[in-house]
């Protein structure tokens, strides 16, 4: 009688496990399946990524219906909870970020845990280690990672064919800053509106001065925002201020509003993440080449920004097989291949297929030699803190705030936030 009983209890999770391959077979020739796919797409090229992903895959599954839920870019990443939470059925996939932006949604039970989904189509042996943990909350999968990117100089070579080191070093980078600044021109064009490009200066400074481990830390809340290697980040990007390496009145421009200081020669370069390319004319695409950050503390480790973007599901999915099959046919390498040729990122399988464009191969290369990585100031850190504190980056880049003031404000923010006391 125990073991029978045993044995019964056995049977549920036996079933849901084997249901989305039962379905597959079994109900795909008679039954017809909607799914609807909720996407931030930041350029024309990207949307026809997409277009021809789903193309690709109704193919495959001619008896799922795909409907796309389109949003605007920082809207999107501004409102994904509320996105979510006034779903009212429309949803079942969402694109999405890894890392602390994607816990925060685990935490508030807004995402569906699909453990059970990466345990049936053995993802945890297909993905990289970094990539699975950028899809975690607490060891449970809430995600399917789709790829990552590389940050860093985008720069115009016939503009910095004279100053062909200036991203070798810190003083060589001031020293064009300076030589660009006497011509009327500037190194570095630079969108602040919407804020988040100004962290990825914090974020490079702070690796390149103090390191990966210091750096997570500090954006988990466990440093004080008034701590003297909290200091040197601000000291040496105050020296890139003096140097006039930004264009000017950067908080009256969006990052794309920034690009046309390149396109006309008005500025040499910009501090982005490969996805910007998708919205650079040729002209200009073909005369860009990229550069690492330079190291700025002699000795330093080289840690990179690389983001994971991620899908996650809404909990309706759970009832929905057409979500799973989706992912686990976008978790196939030729799929995720030709998706991320299209979007300028790179592929998360391990072993993938080289990309033939050289922005591509630039980034993977320089991501492999890495001695860590992390994901971007916005995506380490909770939103509550992370939001406030790039304004406050903001201001200090426009010199409407010192240093100390900077400082002072973030830690008040760490303090709030964090709920440390006092």
């Amino acid at each position: 009688m125990n073991y029978q009983s045993k044995w019964l209890r056995l049977i549920p999770l036996c079933f849901v496990l084997l249901v989305p391959w039962q379905a597959n077979a079994q109900d795909s020739l008679d039954k017809q399946y909607t799914l609807t796919l909720a996407l931030m797409p930041s350029s024309g090229k990207q949307r026809q990524a997409y277009k021809q992903l789903i193309e690709r895959f109704s193919r495959v599954y001619p008896q799922v219906k795909v409907g796309t839920l389109v949003y605007e870019n920082e809207y999107y990443k501004k409102n994904i909870e509320d996105i979510i939470k006034n779903n009212d059925g429309k949803g079942d996939l969402f694109f999405w970020f890894g890392g602390e932006r994607l816990r925060g949604l685990a935490k508030n039970n807004l995402i569906l845990d699909i453990s059970s989904w990466w345990q049936q189509a053995n993802w945890q042996n297909t993905f990289s280690p970094a990539a699975q943990r950028a899809s975690q909350h607490q060891q449970y999968y809430y995600a399917l990672p789709i790829n990552y990117y590389q940050w860093g100089f985008y720069y115009r070579q016939s503009m910095i064919r004279y100053q062909p080191n200036t991203f070798d070093s810190w003083q060589q980078f001031l020293s064009s800053c300076q030589r660009l600044a006497k011509q009327g021109q500037h190194l570095v064009t630079i969108g602040s509106k919407e804020a988040w490009p100004v962290a990825a200066w914090f974020d490079y400074l702070n690796l390149r001065i103090n390191g990966l481990a210091f750096h997570q830390q500090l954006l988990a809340g466990d440093i004080a925002y008034t701590d003297k290697r909290v200091e040197q980040i601000f000291t040496y990007w105050q020296q890139a201020i003096d140097a006039q390496c930004f264009v000017p009145n950067s908080d009256s421009m969006g990052w794309k509003q920034a690009l046309p200081a390149m396109y006309r020669e008005k500025a040499a370069a910009i501090l982005m993440g490969n996805f910007f390319l998708a919205a650079v004319p040729d002209r200009v695409r073909n005369d860009l080449a990229f550069a690492a950050f330079p190291p700025v503390i002699e000795g330093q480790k080289q840690y990179e920004e690389a983001p994971v973007d991620v899908i996650v599901a809404h909990p309706q999915a759970q009832s929905n097989i057409a979500a799973f099959w989706f992912l686990d046919f976008l978790s196939k390498d030729d799929v995720l291949n030709e998706l991320n040729q299209q979007l300028g990122k790179i592929n998360p399988l391990p072993n993938s297929k080289t990309s033939e464009d050289r922005f591509i191969q630039a980034g993977t290369q320089l991501l492999n030699s890495a001695s860590g990585v992390s994901q971007f100031f916005d995506r380490d850190s909770p939103k509550q803190f992370a939001s406030p504190a790039m304004d406050i980056m903001v201001e200090f880049l426009e010199q409407r705030m010192s240093i100390e003031e900077a400082m002072a404000q973030l830690e008040a923010l760490r303090l709030k936030v964090f709920a440390i006391a006092q």
